[in-house]
């Protein structure tokens, strides 16, 4: 019989629905929050305020003896953004939703390195997948709430001849979400019951049972039974009250001797209040009571994205003929391995990217890649960092079947930009990252790097090169270098300086094409002549472009 899930009441008596970490966790700022609840409800235009809170939603610190994922170390070079904003949108029965991708970004690249997390998040998506009908509810769970969120978030409202009705409206929204999470979790077995716990401890709250006595009283303060005289025109003749019944169980009922009674000492101390003035200070002090809920939702938003949106993702790949997998963690004396990898940011272009395998034999191997230009090296290289960060993330990784290990960090350095005012020359800003690498990186990390030292000339990149591999070797890192300096990787080949040295190169064909795959060894050329005929790149074609401008 599987565990229960982690529940949603923290040692603080706090019930939150959190749906990212097994420790319940607030990570919006609370106060803050409150604020801009409270004047939101008053009429106050927030602009972007309840998005800002959520994309600054903080994540638990790392515990004693975790790594820590550090987002400058590795999110550029992978395109994280853009992969966000090209795959994990979310469109629901044909309305597309504005996802908060800062938010979405700050989770991804603070993966959690302890697997009690990574599994919470892996059993819900797991149970999204299973059950239909429970994929269904999250789906509306979403939908209402972000409805209830845009009624906050309407600007001007105030200036309507009709605010009563309006407030009565966002209250009605925030008991539709605070119902459904009540009724449509129940039967969750992961992490999603948090939202049958969370709803049921509010709706037992006195604050919950004003709402929902001021909002039933709202709808039927009274019931009239008519007898109505229609003519042959079809105009109503007569009509008459046959009986009239009021709402008297409800705590807001008052007799009509008492409302005439309260009424007219009001007025005779010159406070002629309306039945309408009335009811809306009865109504803002309803929302005052029950806002210290609703505070949560806004980080609910955000976790309802986290996991919509990977559906999305999964969604995208399978329309390019991919599959994507919830990957096994293995332990640390165990190799990693991906079968059917592929590149997620390919995903947009017009024809789907190639996958392929990765199966290093060592748990923590240093494998160097060589291959042509554009033969896929550093893509390759994309997709096992993107899949790292995925799955570690408790997502889909971008591959057919993935066993990856739980790892304290992620080093990527894939891209070098020139820049206007920069002091250092291309091998002096990649010198600088490298000393970054090994003086902030966690031990049992993964470490990847493009064309490593190829900003000088090859006698000494070689021999930074070399010091490199025998640094990592120290951090035991799992690492994936890429590199030109073909002769060195052979004579590493032949006499490896470091232990557990592995070898691939690109597949290429008779004529000299790549397949985008991966085999072991070390290639025989990068191919250079046949990139620059490929591009038009020869002394033949030049020379001819020369001719014909004279």
């Amino acid at each position: 019989m599987p565990d229960p899930p982690p529940s949603a009441r923290r040692p603080d008596g706090l019930v939150l629905p959190d749906l990212l970490q097994p420790e319940p966790f607030l990570g919006v700022d609370y106060h803050a929050l409150a604020e801009v609840l409270g004047m939101a409800f008053l009429g106050r235009e927030l602009g972007t305020q309840i998005h800002d809170h959520l994309a600054r939603a903080r994540v638990p610190p790392a515990g004693p003896g975790q790594g820590a994922f550090r987002p400058e170390f590795f999110a550029h070079d992978l395109f994280v953004r853009e992969l966000l904003q090209e795959c994990f949108g979310l469109t629901i029965d044909g309305r597309t939703y504005p996802v908060n991708v800062d938010f979405l970004f700050h989770v991804l690249t603070h993966c959690p390195t302890d697997p009690e997390t990574v599994r919470f998040r892996q059993e819900i998506v797991q149970e999204l997948e299973d059950d239909s009908g429970l994929r269904r509810a999250t789906y509306r769970l979403y939908r209402d709430l972000f409805d209830f969120l845009s009624l906050l978030k309407t600007p001007g409202y105030q200036s309507s001849l009709d605010t009563t009705g309006y407030h009565l409206d966002i209250l009605k929204q925030a008991r539709l979400v605070i119902d459904s999470m009540e009724s449509e979790f129940a039967t969750a077995r992961s992490g999603l019951r948090r939202l049958h716990e969370a709803a049921t401890a509010t709706q037992s709250e006195a604050p919950y049972r004003g709402l929902a006595q001021l909002l039933d009283y709202e709808r039927g303060m009274a019931r009239m039974t008519l007898d109505v005289v229609v003519g042959g025109d079809g105009r109503i003749r007569h009509f008459a009250v046959r009986d009239l019944e009021e709402a008297r169980a409800n705590r807001n009922w008052v007799s009509p001797l008492r409302r005439f009674v309260q009424r007219l000492s009001l007025a005779y101390r010159g406070y002629p209040l309306s039945n309408r003035e009335l009811m809306n200070k009865l109504v803002h002090e309803v929302f005052r009571q029950i806002s210290p809920s609703l505070i949560p939702l806004v980080q609910l938003l955000g976790h309802l994205e986290f996991y919509l949106c990977a559906r999305t993702f999964r969604d995208r790949a399978r329309a390019a003929g991919l599959e994507v997998c919830l990957p096994r963690f293995v332990d640390a004396d165990e190799s990693m391995r991906l079968d059917g990898l592929f590149n997620p940011l390919l995903l947009a272009e017009p024809l789907p990217p190639v996958a392929t395998e990765l199966a290093p034999s060592g748990p923590r191997p240093v494998t160097l890649i060589t291959g042509p230009n554009s033969g896929g090296k550093t893509r390759l290289l994309q997709a096992i960092g993107l899949a790292q960060v995925l799955g570690q993330s408790g997502l889909y990784a971008p591959a057919r079947e993935a066993r990856l290990r739980i790892q304290d960090g992620l080093f990527v350095s894939l891209i070098e930009e020139e820049g206007a005012h920069q002091t250092e020359g291309r091998l002096g800003r990649e010198l600088v990252r490298i000393r970054s690498l090994f003086e902030e990186l966690a031990t049992r990390s993964m470490v990847i790097l493009d064309e490593l030292c190829s900003g000088t000339n090859p006698s000494e990149g070689v021999e930074v090169f070399s010091m490199v591999l025998r640094l990592l070797r120290q951090v035991e890192p799992t690492a994936y270098v890429t590199t030109h300096f073909l002769d060195y990787a052979r004579s590493l080949q032949r006499s490896p300086v470091v232990d557990d040295l592995e070898f691939l190169q690109v597949e290429v064909t008779e004529d000299l094409r790549s397949t985008y795959q991966f085999v072991p060894g070390v290639a025989e050329t990068s191919l250079a002549a046949v990139t620059a005929e490929r591009l038009g790149v020869t002394f033949e074609s030049l020379a001819e472009s020369i001719q014909r401008r004279r």
